[in-house]
């Protein structure tokens, strides 16, 4: 059994965020960055803000957890194929592309015997708080966004966190892009927190993304042939809400690293696609 405590680090620590697209030209969408404070914390904000006109109800405005790694993996390619989705990188401050403290804390949902890197964890219902609250505020304040129309990305815990975000604050983001979700944290406690969720009225739609060849980075993490078991069972029970539409793919021949820029097209197109759900 996978021991409660384990954290799935990011692969080959640390990393440099190069953010290439920031120096690249970009003729459908004007990039900005900058820190925020919030909750008495500093996050590093990164922002793709379409030249394009809003429709009347405002732009559909995807925000990304772990910021840092999700603007570093972004190409020209992928913004000019969106060109009237905004993007909210929710990021740390730090130059590299994973805070992996901050995110040990901010993505996890309960709080568990401190892991072999003495991280906490137990922080996501308080980060959603803040990201649905203080930093939504911030990122919002002037651009104009069709509230019917806000998703969330995120990849490993940050996918975990995209789907605690579903369960446990139902309505807040009408599409949930979960890569690779760390279903296995804490002995599958997303599972049993799905199955102690009831139906709610609000409709969401769901794209989980994996790869077959995952292998966790974390030497106490477990080890399997084939997609994540433990991901395909919460992809089956979601499907079996009345309220969510789930869609799920697997990508052949990857690992858990490599899911991470591999979902962004198809990220995108949800975040960007029409409709309020």
């Amino acid at each position: 059994m996978q021991p409660a405590a384990a954290i799935p680090a990011p692969p080959r620590q640390p990393q440099p965020a190069e953010l290439a697209i920031f120096n690249a030209g970009i003729s459908s969408h004007r990039l900005e960055r900058r820190l925020v404070t919030a909750g008495g914390r500093v996050f590093r904000i990164f922002l793709a803000i379409p030249y394009a006109e809003p429709s009347a109800g405002g732009h559909p405005l995807l925000y990304m957890l772990d910021g840092n790694a999700a603007f570093d993996a972004l190409t020209p390619a992928h913004l000019e194929a969106a060109p009237r989705l905004a993007l909210a990188g929710v990021g740390y401050d730090t130059d590299l592309r994973f805070d992996v403290v901050a995110r040990s804390f901010d993505y996890t949902p309960v709080e568990t015997p401190a892991s072999s890197g003495g991280r906490r964890t137990g922080g996501a219902d308080a980060f959603l708080h803040l990201l649905t609250g203080e930093l939504r505020g911030n990122i919002e304040a002037a651009l104009p966004v069709d509230p019917s129309r806000r998703a969330l990305w995120g990849h490993s815990l940050a996918g975990m966190c995209t789907l605690h975000a579903l369960l446990a604050r139902p309505g807040a983001f009408s599409r949930h892009i979960c890569v690779s979700p760390s279903i296995w944290w804490n002995d599958r406690w997303m599972l049993d927190l799905e199955a102690a969720t009831p139906p709610t009225d609000h409709a969401a739609r769901v794209l989980i993304m994996l790869g077959d060849a995952e292998r966790r980075s974390n030497p106490a993490g477990p080890h399997w042939e084939g997609p994540a078991p433990h991901t395909l069972e919460m992809a089956e029970r979601l499907r079996k809400r009345p309220e969510l539409a789930v869609d799920l793919h697997v990508f052949a021949g990857l690992g858990h690293a490599a899911t991470l820029p591999a979902s962004l097209e198809a990220a995108l197109a949800l975040a960007s696609a029409p409709g309020n759900r």
